[in-house]
């Protein structure tokens, strides 16, 4: 069953806009807009930060009345009024990603390119950057058949590999870039999810904890061993966060994405059906901080249940080695840990994978009827704790549980830190 969409497209964005936008992209002054649609991009549960919409256009121009047709895709910020863009704001999260789209993902796309030799695109060109009105205009890249995997059913070891392959390249071309530009990821790239400027996302976190422990609830063996654990966790999340993301002397340290989950990769497709491409799409968590960050979350939201729960440490070293390869191709001069220097960093940053599989995983492939928004994982009326309960209630979760819990238990992670 299709998910619905439900955004309006903003009240800016008009045929004059467009024409004036695409005559700059194509620097063709005699560009027209004939026909304008608009539609929304992303369904309900897909993105909370903000929204997609895809914009058809027929124009013609003076060396050709005939009428050309292509599609493009425009991200915008949630309106003033709604509560998300007033959290999201303070994270820096819409400077950041114009600031990625504008100046830091083209270079690491030359780095790719020039230096690993991969020819393959990284990230969608961008048509437009509207800093007053906090947009990006992108190119659609489902004009070449690129798509996202579903987030509910996860990935494969096939489209795992080619993320980690990758996300080891962006990781490389991350770290080489701040070594030839000192400072360049010095402003706005410290806040994450967990940093040490602002909690905003606290109440967010702490609500869904406190949903997880009603539906142990429902469980009496899981309430028994887990129950208090979690209630003292809703207590020390924040602060084990920021640890988990403090960078301790001897990391290694690049640019993460920050936000690498399945909706935020789209994947090209063989004729035989096999994944021969993978980019990302945003980077408005982008942050300096452990590749580790990266992989936590990635693995914790991302990849199916087996190779989550039973194959994370060789997921590891594949994308060290591929890690490995790329800086020294891009002569990168650091220090480059040992694969078992590295094993210990992933360790270290463990909490990661207890605030991505345990808070945001449930949020991500909840399909069901309720409609869930950032303000809703914020109130303390009502209706959002019945909105979180549904969350953390699906039959799928319920199945979840009995796996994820013993899984970080065993780490350590659910106790006191």
């Amino acid at each position: 069953m299709p998910e619905e969409t439900t955004h309006r497209a903003p009240a800016w964005l008009t045929e004059e806009y467009v024409k004036k936008k695409l005559r700059i992209y194509f620097k063709n002054d005699t560009l027209n807009v004939e026909k304008l649609e608009i539609r929304p991009a992303t369904a309900n549960g897909e993105n909370y930060a903000s929204v997609m919409t895809r914009i058809k256009v027929e124009y013609t121009t003076e060396d050709s009345k005939d009428k050309q047709k292509t599609t493009f895709l425009l991200k915008t910020t949630f309106a003033d009024k709604d509560p998300a863009a007033h959290l999201l704001f303070n994270y820096g999260i819409y400077t950041r990603e114009i600031d990625m789209y504008e100046q830091i993902l083209p270079l690491l796309a030359g780095i790719v390119r020039d230096e690993l030799h991969d020819s393959r695109k990284l990230f969608a060109a961008t048509v437009n950057v509207d800093r007053e009105r906090d947009s990006i205009m992108f190119e659609d890249l489902s004009l070449e058949k690129y798509k996202v995997a579903c987030r509910v059913k996860k990935l494969d070891l096939e489209h795992t590999h080619l993320v980690l392959e990758k996300l080891a390249d962006f990781h490389a071309a991350g770290a080489v870039l701040a070594e030839r530009q000192h400072g360049i990821f010095e402003k706005n790239y410290d806040r994450g999810f967990f940093n040490k400027h602002i909690r905003g996302y606290e109440p967010v976190m702490k609500n869904i904890l406190k949903a997880l422990s009603r539906t142990l609830e429902l469980n009496k063996n899981l309430k028994e061993r887990y129950q208090g654990k979690i209630d003292r966790l809703i207590d020390n999340v924040m602060e084990y966060g920021e640890r988990s993301t403090s960078v301790s002397p001897g990391d290694f340290v690049t640019l993460a994405h920050g936000d690498i989950w399945t909706t935020n990769v789209m994947f090209q497709y063989d004729d035989e059906g096999h994944p021969i491409n993978a980019i990302f799409i945003d980077f408005q968590f982008s942050v300096w901080n452990s590749p580790a960050i990266d992989l936590h979350y990635f693995f914790s939201t991302s990849i199916q249940e087996n190779l989550r729960l039973q194959h994370q440490t060789e997921l590891v070293q594949y994308y060290y080695y591929k890690l490995v390869k790329a800086l020294k191709k891009v002569n990168y001069s650091g220090k480059v840990p040992s694969l078992f220097e590295f094993q210990l960093q992933f360790r270290a940053k463990a909490f990661y994978a207890v605030f991505s599989s345990l808070i945001f995983e449930p949020t991500m492939v909840y399909n069901g009827k309720e409609e869930p928004s950032i303000e809703s994982f914020m109130t303390t009326d009502e209706k959002g704790v019945r909105l979180r309960d549904a969350v953390y209630q699906t039959e799928e979760n319920i199945k979840k549980l009995p796996l994820t819990l013993p899984f970080l238990d065993q780490w350590g992670l659910l106790d006191e830190m």
